[in-house]
């Protein structure tokens, strides 16, 4: 006798039911951002670094450019459209000083890499507008750094600062930019809280693994920014990035050489000198600046970019240029004049807290890809929708809950 409670299902339904469900899943991914994003993170480690004249990351970020022309967007910038007319009259700024300049004996092409942040400013705006889908390109850098770690212990991968995590990265700095700053951003495209658990976890330890006093931190005060600050009013978060701000130079003056960084004297001594040297062509710059290229010094007949991203800006486009980076980044990233915003935006307002904290120390981080990947995902929650958010169903309504707060 059959049971009329129970139907039978054959098993190619059940195994059609599966794939369907898992290719969801997959196509939640969109593989040509998942791809070219890993690739531009894994740049500066690839067997080819250059193709023919041209370094291979400037060529990805080419591709990437490229590509976000043929996407439709999703997102419409709304008052936040002045970001467009600013970076080109930047950029055109920029580029003005530098044609006009002499250039030093040692000094980068200014050509160059112009192009290169010209190029940097269309990727965050593709990634604004949804044109590049941020998840993907997010998790698609993540990929990268998670898979480093284990290629660069087991020796597959250039290991170019004495045992401190470089490898796809290719430098120990922009490392520990990338797992600082990539890190916190990563947290935008996970939904568990085990999954955050385990990002947070990821990243810490790794950024412990570059060596990088500056990029731990980074993380550290963007962590304690996305914990602490949705709970503060705005008077709150201004203390409280007073609070950072005071710990990390207490930590960076004071602390810098204890425990498992006892080690760093003679490496500390060659970072003063280098920023000795560094804040004498400071006050040899003028209000306009020296130029792209200019940010070095000559020890030892060695050439030796600023550590401060703050100085190289100040000594190649002046006072006009530093005041525009940073107001651009604390408005866009940090948001100081906002109160309560959607939880989401507090994760690139924390990416951008450790940003700024890397621009202290960690050589060029303005303008640079990671900063670029950063002012994206924050423009991106900062827009509104046009026809879907990319992002998680709970985000879009959270977001439509508080629309206005901008």
């Amino acid at each position: 006798m059959s049971d009329s409670r129970f139907t039978a299902v054959p098993i190619s339904t059940l195994v059609k039911d599966g794939a369907g469900r898992a290719a969801s899943t997959i196509g939640s991914i969109r593989i040509p951002e998942f791809v070219l994003f890993g690739l531009l993170m894994a740049g500066g480690g690839l067997p080819i670094s250059m193709l023919g004249p041209i370094p291979l990351g400037h060529v990805i970020l080419g591709l990437i450019c490229a590509y976000g022309v043929f996407q439709r967007p999703t997102r419409d910038l709304g008052k936040f459209q002045w970001i467009v007319p600013a970076l080109v009259l930047a950029l055109f700024y920029i580029g003005m000083v530098s044609l006009f300049a002499d250039p030093s004996e040692y000094a980068a092409e200014w050509q160059e890499r112009l192009l290169r942040m010209s190029a940097v400013s269309v990727m965050m705006l593709f990634l604004a507008s949804g044109r590049l889908e941020l998840r993907s390109a997010l998790i698609g850098c993540f990929v990268v750094l998670v898979v480093n770690v284990p290629l660069f212990y087991a020796g597959l991968v250039p290991d170019t600062y004495g045992g401190y995590i470089t490898g796809l990265i290719g430098d120990k700095n922009a490392a520990g930019l990338a797992y600082a700053v990539v890190g916190l951003l990563a947290l935008m495209a996970v939904r568990s809280r085990g999954a955050v658990a385990a990002v947070v976890a990821f990243s810490l330890a790794a950024t412990w693994l570059t060596g990088s006093r500056t990029s731990i931190a980074a993380f550290a005060a963007g962590v304690a920014w996305i914990v602490l600050a949705p709970r503060l009013p705005m008077v709150g978060k201004w203390a409280l990035g007073a609070v950072i701000a005071f710990t990390v130079n207490l930590l960076a003056e004071d602390y810098s050489q204890i425990g498992v960084f006892s080690d760093r004297e003679g490496s500390d001594l060659l970072r003063q000198r280098i920023d000795d040297a560094s804040l004498d062509r400071v006050g040899q710059t003028g209000f306009f600046g020296q130029g792209l290229g200019e940010a070095y010094v000559v020890l030892d007949d060695r050439t030796w970019f600023f550590h401060n991203s703050y100085w190289s800006a100040l000594v190649e486009g002046g006072w006009p240029w530093v005041i525009f980076l940073v107001a651009i980044s604390v408005l866009v990233m940090v948001r100081p004049l906002k109160g309560q915003v959607p939880s989401r935006q507090y994760l690139a307002q924390g990416a951008g807290i450790a940003v700024l904290i890397c621009a202290t120390r960690l050589g060029e981080v303005l303008y640079t890809n990671v900063w670029g990947i950063a002012m994206g995902a924050a423009l991106f929650l900062l827009s509104a929708t046009r026809e879907g958010d990319p992002l998680d169903a709970s985000s879009r309504q959270e977001s439509s809950a508080q629309e206005g707060d901008g």
